[in-house]
């Protein structure tokens, strides 16, 4: 079953446009930061077992946020050349109800907006959610 997410942008003009996005969906953790530390664990032990025989490494912390790359249906090349502003706008949502809006963010490294030489026009892109996952730190 695919779940459809409609979703709305700020156009240049300030109003916003919207678009129904139908077609099947992937849900990700984007990992946006870690951090590590390398722990001496023997300072005083003589180097014969290698560089890193004597240090621990672990992660103490993790930045992350939940995404989708949203899929189009099939569209005309109008169509794609209208939805392609989505990656433009300084504000974009995803309509959870009447009264719910969801900011999210574009990335605009992952927007692919048409292929030269195709018939049927898709379109695809990751958005993420502005509020991180909640995690610890050690």
């Amino acid at each position: 079953m695919t779940e459809n997410i409609y979703i709305s942008w700020l156009n240049y003009l300030g109003g916003l446009e919207y678009f129904l996005y139908t077609a099947q969906k992937e849900y990700d953790i984007d990992i946006e930061e870690t951090g590590e530390v390398t722990t001496n664990i023997f300072p005083n032990w003589p180097e014969s077992y290698g560089q890193n025989a004597d240090t621990i490494k672990k992660q103490t912390f993790r930045n992350s946020r939940n995404r989708i790359l949203v899929r189009s249906q099939h569209l005309t090349f109008d169509q794609v050349q209208e939805l392609s502003a989505i990656r433009t706008s300084p504000l974009v949502q995803i309509i959870e109800s009447r009264t719910n809006r969801r900011t999210v963010l574009v990335d605009v490294e992952s927007f692919k907006v048409y292929d030269e030489g195709e018939k049927l026009y898709t379109m695809e892109f990751y958005v993420s959610f502005t509020d991180p996952i909640p995690s610890q730190s050690v």
